[in-house]
């Protein structure tokens, strides 16, 4: 399933339109007690990418207007191999940075490159509050960190190293993605981590 960050999708908030600012705050953990409200912003989060956006590679709370430390993520593009993550933390393991191409639907028609952690261990919650903790490498740990960027109230934008490239012609933008989907696949052969 390809989803692309051509255009503004309804209940996605951008930079150009983000009214309380929750693209720019850092989130706070979610309690036991709070754990309802975890699991309402998770099926929001499943609905709007399945039926809103048509798929795409992770989606976290705050693009959707909740500061909540949630996101959901799939190491392969796959609806099948979809990982829901609360309260999570990663840590690099050695030194090595990938470069790589990235988009955003909080910030449609831009791509940007930039460099990530080649491999990290992560830990989170998931939905049933179960603490994960797995090595990531590859794609994953890329799409890891995107969304964890967005937990952090950074984007792909903020990144001081970062090469954007804009476009503003929706398709030419779609063009462009489908070829870095490509290179991805090269780049980053799928490992499952289980």
């Amino acid at each position: 399933m390809a989803s692309y960050a051509s255009q503004k999708y309804e209940e996605i908030v951008t930079c150009d339109e983000d009214p309380t600012n929750v693209l720019r705050q850092s989130n706070q953990p979610i309690s036991k007690e709070d754990w309802d409200r975890a699991c309402s912003t998770v099926q929001k989060l499943l609905h709007v990418r399945e039926r809103i956006l048509g798929g795409g590679a992770g989606l976290a709370a705050p693009q959707i207007g909740i500061n909540h430390p949630i996101f959901i993520y799939t190491p392969d593009r796959t609806t099948e191999n979809l990982r829901v993550v609360i309260n999570p933390s990663f840590e690099p393991i050695g030194e090595a940075m990938v470069e790589g191409s990235e988009a955003c639907f909080s910030v449609p028609l831009i791509c940007t490159k930039l460099k990530r952690w080649g491999k990290i261990r992560v830990q989170y919650q998931n939905l049933e509050g179960e603490p994960v903790e797995e090595v990531l490498e590859n794609f994953a740990a890329k799409v890891f960190q995107h969304e964890m960027d967005h937990l952090n109230g950074k984007l792909t934008i903020d990144h001081g190293d970062a090469k954007v490239l804009t476009f503003t012609s929706p398709q030419a933008f779609e063009d462009h993605m489908k070829q870095v989907h490509l290179e991805d696949e090269g780049r980053y052969p799928y490992q499952s981590p289980d």
